[in-house]
C-alpha cells in the first residue's frame, strides 16, 4: 500500500487520487485486453464505470496502441531528429484519439 503522508504529516491528496485514477486504468485495460497500454488508457481517461463499452472500437484501439508505441519510441531515441519527429507524429495520434473520444 502507498503512504500517501508526507514527512511534514500533511496527506498528498493529489497522489492519492492519481494513484486511484491509475488503478482503474489499470483495470480497465486489463478487461478489455491490452495490459500493456495503462497509461493511453490513463492519458485519454478511459477507465471506470462511466466509459460505455461501444467507446473501445478496434480503430480506438488500435490508434491507443499506435500512441503507446509513440510514446516509448520518443522516450527512448536519442537522435534530437527522430525524437522531433516521434513527438509530432505522437501528437498527432493524440488529437485523432480525441477526436474519436471527445463529443
Amino acid at each position: 500500500m502507498t503512504n500517501f503522508w508526507d514527512e511534514d504529516g500533511n496527506y498528498d491528496w493529489d497522489a492519492h487520487w492519481h494513484a486511484i485514477e491509475r488503478e482503474a486504468a489499470t483495470k480497465t485495460a486489463e478487461w478489455i485486453g491490452y495490459p500493456g497500454m495503462i497509461d493511453a488508457f490513463h492519458h485519454f481517461g478511459l477507465y471506470g464505470n462511466e466509459v460505455p463499452d461501444e467507446v473501445f472500437t478496434p480503430e480506438l484501439l488500435a490508434a491507443m496502441d499506435t500512441w503507446q508505441v509513440l510514446l516509448e519510441k520518443a522516450e527512448l531515441t536519442e537522435d534530437e531528429m527522430d525524437h522531433k519527429r516521434l513527438e509530432r507524429e505522437h501528437e498527432a495520434v493524440d488529437r485523432a484519439i480525441h477526436a474519436m473520444i471527445d463529443p
